[in-house]
């Protein structure tokens, strides 16, 4: 600032001046303002440091800010606050009574460039006051690196679907308090890559580098490309808190004299640091897709067990069929089972589970069936197979359990029609048919009786139309039974439904992780079974195509292609959306799947 500490003085005398004449002239100053720099006048980029501007009343009134000048090159945020104190003063046996109020103005500003720079002149006005309160100068100098990132890949050439380990290695210098990986990764990893991150707490390792100890932090990602070609993932940025320790001022401006021990200590500076960014070589899987291949690209194994290999007819048992890989989770879909044409099945209770083995993830999916055998027997389960596609082999492969026997001895089974009655049941039953009376009253009013009505004849048409019924009841009971493409077109309905009234109920109890997976649900599962072709593990190009072919409007393939984006960034990018965009994104899923109803099925 341009004045002198010879200002600073000349203010204390005029202040003690002012109490001598006190009782002389009982006329106080209304205003007076101040200035300070919590900072030596040399700061880091990321630094941030505080001008304040004091202005004390005799009368708590609504201030206007400052005016100062010079504060483009930095980041600026401002707050005020005001304080009040009072004091009593007898003089020649008379009491007055004096009340201050301080408002204090606080500039808070960083900067991210080196260089030097001006900050004022600062002026004060409000009324009839004027003041100048000087200008000041300011070093900003680059930070040193706190910490040094690393990208580092498993793999630089993969097949889409396929895993593939990314680490973001961090070595941090003295110096450095914490850490904050960034909080949304899907926003920075695109729509390239599925993506689970591996750690649930990120631990620092000490080592020697250069002969400094240094801790270490390692980031561990499972990538699962998407789409085929080059694919691009940004640099991550890293936010780190350094302790940077002050020089004491020299005594240079006239802020000198608001300097306390606390700013002349230790100064807390954000910085980011980005990790270099990777590309990643993605392969198309060959030709020869096998039927009911979901998109697992992995190793892949299979088991299956009943819960009983010998049951009565009508009772119940259960199959569970679990399947484990390291093939993207979401690919991972319930499997087709054999023909069971005696059994009769129910959808199968699903639940998942992932787990790491070193630095690979892999998913566990149990399918439990319960399965209805009708009739006796001794039945072989042929082998529940899975397709995936091998990476190490370049082929496709089929995980597969081994044949379950079940034997199935008599109980509740389908019983046959009723056989005639014997001639001497007719007999006994004839012995109680007893003659009806004509000459009651009520029965001489012909017109009354049931056969002269309209709805007496159509009574004889009940019995043929309730065979007709059972009949194709009949039929679509057995064919439900062993089409399956017919069954999972049947049941898209219900399923949507179903899953739809999840995603509500999420929606109720403001959770949007759940609610965007039931979403996401109810949209993939309706057109899975709506085509019987899953689209869980289809990229989205693949998806929309399917769906295109199926006839499927470009408005609404557009539709879905937005609808899925969003219900992505809701399960694994941390959004946090409003009440009205979650009721929004409902609104959208119903209609949309209205809209796929009448157009692919």
């Amino acid at each position: 600032m341009t004045a002198t500490r010879n200002s600073f003085f000349t203010a204390i005398l005029a202040g003690i001046f002012a109490v001598l004449t006190l009782g002389m002239s009982p006329v106080w100053a209304a205003l007076s303002a101040e200035a300070s720099l919590s900072t030596n006048q040399e700061v880091m980029t990321g630094e941030a440091f505080e001008l304040q501007v004091q202005v004390s009343d005799d009368k708590k009134e609504d201030l206007p800010w400052p005016q100062v000048q010079g504060l483009d090159p930095f980041q600026v945020s401002k707050n005020t606050s005001t304080s009040s104190s009072s004091q009593m003063t007898i003089i020649n046996g008379h009491i007055s009574q004096s009340n201050s109020y301080v408002t204090t103005f606080v500039y808070t500003l960083t900067a991210q460039q080196p260089g030097t720079y001006p900050i004022g002149p600062i002026h004060y006005a409000y009324k009839d006051f004027q003041q100048d309160l000087g200008s000041a100068t300011i070093t900003v100098t680059k930070a040193v690196a706190g910490l040094s990132t690393q990208s580092l890949l498993s793999k630089r050439k993969a097949y889409v679907g396929e895993q593939v380990l990314y680490t973001l290695r961090i070595t941090a210098k003295e110096g450095v308090q914490s850490i904050n990986p960034p909080d949304s990764l899907q926003k920075l990893i695109g729509e390239r890559f599925y993506f689970e991150p591996l750690d649930k707490t990120i631990a620092p390792r000490a080592e020697t580098v250069n002969g400094q100890q240094v801790k270490i932090f390692d980031i561990h990602i499972a990538l699962f490309p998407l789409i085929t070609g080059t694919a691009d993932m940004e640099g991550i940025p890293v936010e780190y808190q350094v302790i940077r320790r002050s020089r004491p001022s020299g005594g240079q401006s006239m802020f000198d004299m608001f300097q306390d021990n606390f700013f002349s200590g230790a100064n807390v500076i954000t910085q980011k640091a980005l990790a270099e960014p990777v590309k990643m070589e993605v392969q198309a899987l060959p030709p020869g897709t096998p039927a009911g291949f979901t998109g697992t690209v992995g190793q892949c194994f299979l088991s299956a067990k009943v819960d009983k290999s010998s049951v009565a007819a009508g009772d119940a048992l259960t199959l569970t069929v679990t399947i484990r890989s390291n093939g993207q989770p979401k690919s991972l879909t319930k499997p087709v089972l054999p023909d069971l044409q005696d059994f009769e099945t129910f959808d199968p209770e699903e639940s998942s589970s992932s787990d790491l083995q070193g630095n690979t993830l892999w998913t566990t999916k149990v399918f439990k069936y319960a399965l209805v055998p009708h009739r006796q027997g001794v039945y072989k389960l042929s082998g529940i197979a899975f397709p995936y596609f091998d990476p190490e082999r370049g082929a496709y492969e089929q995980a597969e359990s081994p044949p379950l026997d079940i034997q199935v001895s008599p109980g509740q089974e389908n019983m046959p029609m009723s056989s005639p009655l014997a001639q001497n049941e007719i007999t006994d039953l004839g012995s109680d048919i007893r003659h009806i009376k004509t000459d009651v009253t009520y029965l001489k009013n012909e017109g009354d009786l049931p056969s002269h009505h309209v709805w007496f004849g159509a009574l004889f048409l009940v019995s043929p139309l309730a065979f007709a019924g059972a009949l194709a009841l009949r039929r679509r009971r057995d064919r439900l039974r062993t089409d399956a493409a017919f069954l999972r077109k049947t049941q898209a309905g219900s399923k949507m439904r179903r899953r739809f009234k999840e995603a509500q109920q999420a929606l109720a109890a403001g959770k949007p992780r759940e609610f965007y997976h039931g979403l996401s649900e109810a949209v993939m599962g309706f057109a899975s079974d709506a085509l019987n072709q899953e689209f869980r593990g289809m990229t989205l190009g693949e998806a929309v195509e399917a769906l295109a072919r199926r006839g499927a409007k470009p408005e609404t393939l557009s539709t879905y292609e937005s609808l899925m984006h969003r219900c992505d960034f809701g399960q694994f990018a941390g959004l946090n959306p409003s009440q009205a965009e979650l009721k929004s994104d409902l609104d959208a899923a119903g209609r949309l799947l209205e809209q796929l109803d009448r157009e692919i099925r």
